[in-house]
């Protein structure tokens, strides 16, 4: 059975447009108009990736797609954003969606997102039993996305946050391009022109700050990209 991709937007003519551009494509494709309609479609279980405009008629702004991302169970989520405002895609990113988009739309970049979340959710479905990573304090368990700081609390990362978070770690004490993180946690090419990556970045680490003398765990390469430190041998406790 094809997988149902549910797209809702106020403007009617960007729901014409783009189902009659992906009506090829090996996934369904159901249209709705209002924030109304599309909780409907996520509770009989329809999509299983819903592209959600931010402004409806019978809805708060951003208020759909809090409500998907708060679901126990919830479709992937891409967020269309109704400016090009660096300021609404970081907050879709913070909220903890799948990826994030300005409009205007086109339609040949929102597939290639869509197949890429789509497979990064594929990926991250795989059966993984690896035991949780120990990295300068925080013990971080990849294949749950969650994390132990070292205060004891937990974070809960998104997707792409986690692919992030394992590249880094797999290459921890050298630098990772954007080109290789954008690769790795995106499925595309980076784009100096938009801030997706940097803005997933900047999500992780509000996630990961404990408010000590520790030094941050992800670092900024000025030109490059991001890198974890290696951890520090520990010297021995001074005997009493």
């Amino acid at each position: 059975m094809p997988r149902t991709v549910l797209i809702t937007d106020r403007d009617p003519q960007i729901l014409n447009d783009l189902a009659t551009y992906f009506a090829s494509e090996p996934f369904a494709v159901l249209t709705v108009g209002s924030a109304a309609e599309a909780r409907a479609a996520v509770l009989q279980g329809t999509p299983s990736l819903v592209v959600a405009g931010t402004e409806f008629a019978d809805a708060p702004p951003l208020d759909l797609a809090r409500w998907i991302l708060a679901r126990a169970v919830r479709p992937r989520l891409i967020v269309l954003c109704e400016r090009a405002d660096p300021v609404d895609r970081t907050i879709g990113l913070e909220l903890g969606a799948d990826d994030c988009m300005s409009k205007p739309v086109f339609p040949r970049e929102l597939l290639a997102r869509i197949r890429s979340v789509m497979r990064r959710a594929d990926e991250g479905c795989a059966p993984r039993t690896a035991a949780p990573v120990q990295v300068q304090g925080y013990s971080i368990n990849l294949p749950s996305r969650l994390v132990t700081l070292p205060s004891g609390g937990t974070a809960v990362l998104s997707v792409t946050e986690a692919r992030v978070l394992e590249t880094l770690i797999a290459q921890r004490g050298a630098p990772v391009s954007r080109e290789e993180l954008s690769r790795h946690a995106l499925g595309r090419p980076w784009n100096p022109e938009e801030r997706a990556l940097d803005q997933h970045v900047a999500s992780l680490r509000r996630k990961l700050f404990v408010p000590t003398p520790l030094k941050p765990l992800i670092h900024t390469v000025r030109n490059v990209g991001y890198t974890i430190d290696r951890d520090e041998a520990r010297p021995d406790r001074p005997r009493a």
